[in-house]
């Protein structure tokens, strides 16, 4: 059996109730998506909006704190779609669409783990050359050399 929209409407809690009554659910009223005037009939009540012959700004008629436990609210009964749109953003939208920090993404580091791979690679290829290096430096490693090789190949 569906509900009707007066019924439905009707079964929502007194806080979301009065606030609908107040403020139209989007289908029947367009809000504004930034701060506007205060004559603006598509005035968000969730924003700051600005007094024309003033000049002065005031304050959102909802506190960030209150328009947050509204939208929990109404996001627990489903009609969180209806309410104006809001400052800040709640739940799994604030996660998917999220500007994440440098540093969140790309740890800086020490200086010493930044260069582990440059190092470790510069070890493995001194490793490799250290023959090249001694006989460079001691000429007479030469016929050491020479005995280690003829000793391997007796061994094969």
């Amino acid at each position: 059996m569906s509900l009707t929209a007066k019924e439905a409407f009707s079964k929502l809690p007194q806080k979301l109730h009065t606030f609908f009554i107040k403020y139209p659910p989007r289908p029947f009223a367009s809000y504004a998506e930034k701060p506007s005037t205060i004559n603006d009939p598509a005035m968000n009540p969730f924003l700051p909006n600005k007094n024309p012959e003033t000049g002065r700004w005031q304050g959102s008629k909802y506190s960030l704190r209150r328009s947050a436990d509204l939208f929990k609210l109404a996001y627990k009964f489903g009609v969180h779609d209806l309410l104006p749109p809001l400052p800040k953003k709640f739940y799994d939208d604030k996660y998917d669409n999220k500007n994440w920090m440098r540093g969140v993404l790309n740890h800086k580091m020490h200086k010493w783990e930044r260069n582990l791979e440059d190092k470790i690679q510069a070890k493995k290829e001194a490793i490799a050359n250290m023959d090249k290096t001694i006989v460079e430096a001691r000429p007479s490693y030469k016929k050491q050399l020479h005995k280690r090789q003829s000793r391997k190949r007796t061994w094969w």
